[in-house]
């Protein structure tokens, strides 16, 4: 999607946008205003940089459906304070009167609670909702977010928004996207494709019984038969459709050359954690699945390797015919995560896409095909 149309897009629908949902529940910008959708770049923690943020792992870069058509921009607050904008948007799940009336789960397979686990969904995220609203929080950041005191099960402790220590070390990639509740159940049934390992959930009795799917994704349903992987398109609060990838451990592909890729028609620079066992090269049978080496972001001047970030995201590798895709989500490219469920969740929009196109310094090429390889792929 051009500029142009995005523009002329969102005055169609500003109206019952701004008005029945700017004060409510959803994504919250750096000034915690209601924004549509906002991806967020956590940048590793670099020793050498003159910007304090950035030594100690805590600084982040981010663009919103506000400033969409500007570049990225470098946050001056701290990714742990409470006024960030993760920590804007969770507000909602620390403030106990407030969410003892709210749905909301919170999901990760490195929970703050526990340790790794080492089967089900490859997946970190949270999605709260009331009777007209709500927001889905996809990151790729271990340990996060800390436990709410409400929920099931309620704890004693005075929890709070914050970071972790271990968060701050490598990049980590966000996407929060707010929704109207007729979307909301739609999210439920990818998280179910997804396997979530949920942690913390609150159910409210009238909530639980008009979003059944999400329900069922907090209470940890398992998809028990085919198909094992699952496409929809959801909308968000402006009406903005987002394509949501799901897949369980059944399904037993690669996310990204044998789902993504083939549905979106397009050639893929993929930036994912390859520093643990099973790494996948990049592709180049058919559509091409580059694995990024190294990144660059010039609004903070600097520039990083793939090893020292533990983001998920994928860019398209040029807009031929208008796909100009961006993908955040899950999983790593790696034949381990075969074995995992998760997902990652797309948006067709050109000035993202540059964005995050500009910010691909280096790939991996294709490996070297011998005599042999070539035999095979022609037989099939």
């Amino acid at each position: 999607m051009s500029l142009l149309m995005y523009i002329i897009f969102l005055c169609i629908n500003n109206v019952k946008y701004s008005v029945s949902l700017k004060n409510g529940l959803g994504c919250r910008d750096n000034e915690n205003r209601f924004v549509d959708w906002y991806v967020l770049y956590k940048i590793p923690k670099l020793s050498h940089s003159s910007n304090p943020l950035i030594r100690n792992g805590s600084a982040y870069m981010y663009i919103t459906s506000d400033t969409v058509n500007k570049e990225w921009n470098l946050s001056i607050k701290d990714i742990g304070d409470k006024t960030s904008m993760p920590g804007n948007t969770l507000a909602s799940l620390y403030n106990d009167s407030i969410a003892k009336n709210l749905l909301w789960i919170l999901y990760n397979d490195d929970p703050p609670n526990n340790t790794v686990v080492g089967k089900y969904g490859h997946a970190k995220g949270i999605v709260a909702a009331d009777h007209n609203q709500g927001f889905w929080m996809i990151h790729s950041v271990p340990k996060f977010p800390p436990i709410p005191n409400k929920g099931i099960n309620p704890l004693s402790c005075n929890s709070k928004y914050s970071y972790p220590t271990s968060g701050r070390v490598r990049g980590q990639s966000f996407l929060c996207i707010s929704f109207e509740a007729n979307q909301l159940d739609i999210v439920g049934r990818q998280l179910i494709y997804s396997q979530i390992i949920v942690y913390r959930k609150n159910l409210p009795k009238e909530l639980s019984k008009q979003y059944p799917n999400l329900t069922d994704a907090a209470n940890q349903i398992r998809i028990k038969n085919p198909p094992y992987s699952n496409k929809e398109v959801i909308k968000s609060s402006a009406s903005l459709e987002f394509v949501s990838f799901a897949k369980s451990d059944k399904w037993q592909k690669d996310l990204y050359s044998d789902f993504v890729a083939p549905q979106l028609r397009s050639n893929l620079f993929v930036e994912s954690y390859l520093n643990g066992p099973g790494k996948l090269n990049s592709n180049c049978h058919g559509l091409e699945v580059h694995n990024i080496k190294s990144v660059k972001l010039q609004a903070a001047n600097i520039q990083f390797t793939s090893t020292q970030d533990h983001s998920k995201w994928v860019v398209t590798m040029d807009n031929k015919k208008n796909k100009s895709w961006v993908c955040i989500g899950d999983i790593n490219r790696a034949n381990t995560q075969y074995n995992r469920g998760g997902g990652t969740v797309c948006l067709n929009l050109f000035y993202l896409w540059k964005n995050y196109r500009d910010s691909v310094n280096d790939v991996e090429p294709c490996p070297k095909r011998n005599i042999f390889n070539k035999i095979s792929s022609w037989l099939g």
